[in-house]
């Protein structure tokens, strides 16, 4: 590998377009191929490169064992992950790849499997995991402020997806629950510390009904607004994570919120400790902690800003600029593909449990 990494970015929609203008501005890369079917994704990418200027091409596979390829950037579609990200790992290539890692066990454990051959690096789109905020709560629960971490909520209250049909097709996304929660299980089973065990979950459609149309519109995406008339997804859900230490977490999820969540919390992590005190996380922004041994109550503000960038995703550019470092380190990521995969199983689980009215044990996904 030489003084630059050359990367290839495979699908720049929302995300991909994102990781281009990121890795764009890391001193060090280079974006090297840009790869959509969708010349508008394309355009409009490669109005946002400074430092680049990128070769396009249609198809990923006329690319996979190119020389100059050191990394690729895969953002498609949940049910393209495997097809996309296997051939690159076998090629020996660097994998960034969008949460979550696949929308079944199969390709997941398909995906992780290459890339144990291959002795690459394998980076999981949980940005989260690199968040100065969620960093900072979890460097409090390791000093002691909470004990031991009993009870977790989340609150994801939002709007719907993108106006893009692969997001309502459960075949090809895993579920509402597997493409957006992901990320917030993924912060239980960091915070907590212990092993998911069991999920219970229910769900449904309320607002977004399947065969019956409905006008999709959405804050953060390039997407015009769009009839859907098909769905497999929920709405909206409640689920309960059981941990084989009897600690507890419970997130809330609506999709149908109009324009998108304006409550003052947004946004709500909330975790209690066993010394009774509690700590709030909201619209990652902001930290409040509160009790314990008396009645202290304090705000920590916390940068973030510099994680980020452009208004983006918090640890946004932290996980690009940690995905570049891992691989001059050889050192294995933080969002690694173990990470993944156990949030990906809380997710199946508690789709399942929707499905199926009983409580799901992760064992029975294994």
């Amino acid at each position: 590998m030489g003084e630059k990494i050359k990367m290839a970015f495979i699908g720049v929609g929302d995300m991909g377009s994102h990781h281009a203008m990121g890795f764009d501005m890391i001193p060090g890369c280079e974006v090297q191929y840009i790869c959509d079917p969708d010349e508008r994704n394309v355009e409009r990418t490669l109005k946002e490169l400074k430092h680049s200027e990128p070769i396009i091409c249609a198809n990923y596979e006329e690319i996979v064992r190119n020389p100059d390829i050191d990394a690729v950037v895969i953002s498609v579609p949940n049910h393209l992950h495997r097809e996309v990200a296997v051939p690159f790992l076998e090629a020996g290539k660097h994998v960034f790849l969008e949460k979550p890692v696949a929308p079944n066990v199969q390709d997941c454990d398909a995906i992780v499997a290459a890339a144990e051959r291959a002795g690459t690096i394998l980076q999981i789109g949980l940005v989260y995991r690199y968040s100065n905020l969620y960093r900072r709560m979890a460097k409090e629960i390791q000093a002691g402020r909470l004990a031991d971490v009993t009870m977790m909520w989340c609150k994801e209250f939002r709007e719907p997806f993108p106006p893009v049909d692969w997001f309502y097709d459960a075949s090809r996304s895993g579920g509402a629950l597997v493409e957006k929660n992901c990320h917030h299980f993924d912060i239980f089973n960091w915070m907590i510390g212990a092993k998911p065990v069991r999920v219970f979950a229910s769900g449904g459609q309320h607002v977004i009904r399947n065969g019956q149309s409905k006008l999709i519109t959405n804050s953060y995406t390039h997407y015009e607004a769009k009839e859907i008339d098909h769905s497999s997804i929920v709405d909206h859900a409640w689920v309960m994570v059981d941990y084989d230490n009897g600690s507890k977490a419970n997130l809330g999820l609506c999709m149908y919120l109009q324009p998108r969540n304006l409550m003052e919390e947004g946004l709500e992590f909330g975790l209690i400790g066993s010394n009774g005190a509690q700590m709030q996380a909201k619209k990652d922004k902001t930290i409040h902690i509160y009790g314990g041994e008396d009645y202290t109550k304090e705000h920590i503000d916390v940068d973030v800003r510099s994680d980020s960038i452009a208004g983006g995703h918090t640890g946004g550019q932290t996980q690009r600029k940690e995905f570049i470092a891992s691989i001059r380190s050889g050192q294995q990521p933080v969002a690694s593909a173990g990470v993944g995969r156990e949030a990906l199983l809380v997710a199946l689980a508690a789709e399942k449990s929707i499905r199926e009215e009983r409580y799901v044990y992760l064992n029975e996904l294994e």
